[in-house]
């Protein structure tokens, strides 16, 4: 068994309040009994990951090169019993990406959307996988949330660059740092993916993993960005979630993926790397990575425990919420309705107990933008939010936070203002 208890030897002290706000970022739904599954399919050099909800609702995320489509995932999806999709999502344009994604609309049925970025991109690959997804394809919005069902919450924290660059967002020289950013949450358990995200690290690509990485906060799985190329997984980023398993999806590639660098820095901020394929770079001890040459699958229930491959890992328990630190206490925040929204929405909480309850609004910087203190009774109660500053003033659109603070806890959320 893996030492599931790794941790980062010394963790920042002085974090800014925003930083703590956000990192407690999403109020925990109500577990169901069964397991979220998450399978990063073994695609060679490129990316595709199946999402399964104890529901039975799926969301695939990416599709490989074209040919793995038809090749490798949808054997893979007939094989686990998958014969209809709820989502897809393309994390950006690139075809080791995209490239499957047709492929695998054409036999596998999506009930729901297509989710990607938006914009548009210049390749015959694109080209095809938007004409053949045009009936479900939608935009993701960021701040997003895709409801799998029984707890499992995926959330769009970013795309487009997460506001470092400035629009059209259809330069082939920024791609990567378009890409589409997703947190899957069950439970106390995290899980992030974002393609192939850019931290900098070199003077041809910009840094936007530090911009997002205060939206992601402590994790359990990190699924590496960009292959593990060295442009990806800075140290702000890496330090900023703290993920005690890393996972790579890598191929031969003749790019060096995974290079050594990024290996480096995985270990040296407490994680342990799964690898799908040995690719083309860097290696690290027995101690430090597993080659599995093939599929990685991570299990988990969202409450204690979770397993790669078989392996075992213990949650993070910074992830979990205080009606899981203390299985009396039954306060919970429901989330907020709509979300998006405008120019109001509804938080939702429930408590055991009347009494009162305080409600602050935080905007991205940490600034406190609206509080109010209002009465509530036992069971299921809502504070409507008009999108107001404390003046009276209408709040600019954009990502903001939510705490909702009772005698029974206090827990904390986010939602997007449209504009």
């Amino acid at each position: 068994m893996l030492n599931a208890s790794r941790k980062l030897p010394l963790r920042a002290f002085c974090l800014m309040t925003v930083l703590v706000i956000m990192m407690v970022f999403g109020a925990i739904p109500t577990l169901a009994t069964g397991d979220l599954t998450i399978t990063v399919i073994d695609v060679g050099q490129g990316d595709s990951t199946l999402i399964q909800s104890p529901s039975g609702r799926t969301l695939l995320f990416d599709g490989g090169k074209s040919g793995r489509g038809t090749s490798i995932i949808v054997p893979f999806l007939q094989s686990v019993g998958v014969d209809t999709l709820d989502y897809m999502v393309a994390s950006h344009y690139h075809a080791d990406h995209i490239g499957g994604l047709d492929e695998v609309f054409e036999q596998i049925p999506v009930r729901e959307a297509v989710y990607d970025r938006g914009w548009d991109y210049h390749t015959a690959t694109y080209n095809t996988y938007a004409t053949t997804v045009a009936s479900k394809r939608q935009t993701l919005l960021p701040g997003q949330e895709i409801d799998l069902g029984e707890g499992v919450l995926v959330t769009c924290l970013a795309l487009n660059s997460n506001d470092q660059l400035s629009p059209p967002f259809d330069s082939s020289s920024y791609e990567n740092e378009y890409d589409v950013c997703l947190l899957v949450q069950y439970g106390g358990f995290d899980y992030f993916q974002a393609g192939d995200l850019t931290g900098g690290n070199s003077s041809s690509t910009e840094d936007i993993e530090s911009s997002v990485a205060p939206l992601t906060g402590d994790i359990d799985v990190y699924h590496v960005n960009h292959h593990g190329s060295y442009t990806s997984s800075n140290p702000t980023f890496l330090q900023e979630v703290q993920a005690e398993v890393a996972v790579i999806s890598v191929g031969n590639n003749g790019y060096g993926h995974p290079h050594q660098d990024v290996l480096d820095r995985l270990v040296q901020y407490g994680s342990f790397v799964y690898q799908t394929e040995e690719g083309d770079g860097g290696t690290l001890s027995s101690q430090d990575l597993l080659v599995v040459d093939g599929h990685i699958s991570i299990v988990t229930d969202g409450i204690a425990n979770y397993s790669v491959n078989g392996q075992q890992w213990a949650i993070d328990e910074d992830n979990l919420s205080p009606a899981e630190d203390s299985p009396a206490l039954a306060f919970r925040v429901l989330g907020n309705h709509p979300n998006p929204f405008n120019p109001a929405t509804e938080i939702r909480f429930e408590c055991t107990q009347a009494g009162s309850a305080r409600l602050s609004i935080y905007n991205v910087l940490g600034r406190l933008v609206h509080t109010s203190d209002v009465s509530v009774n036992a069971g299921l109660n809502s504070v409507l939010w008009r999108g107001q500053d404390r003046t009276g003033n209408a709040a600019p659109g954009g990502v903001y936070l939510y705490r909702v603070e009772t005698t029974e806890g206090s827990d904390s959320g986010r939602m997007l203002m449209l504009k």
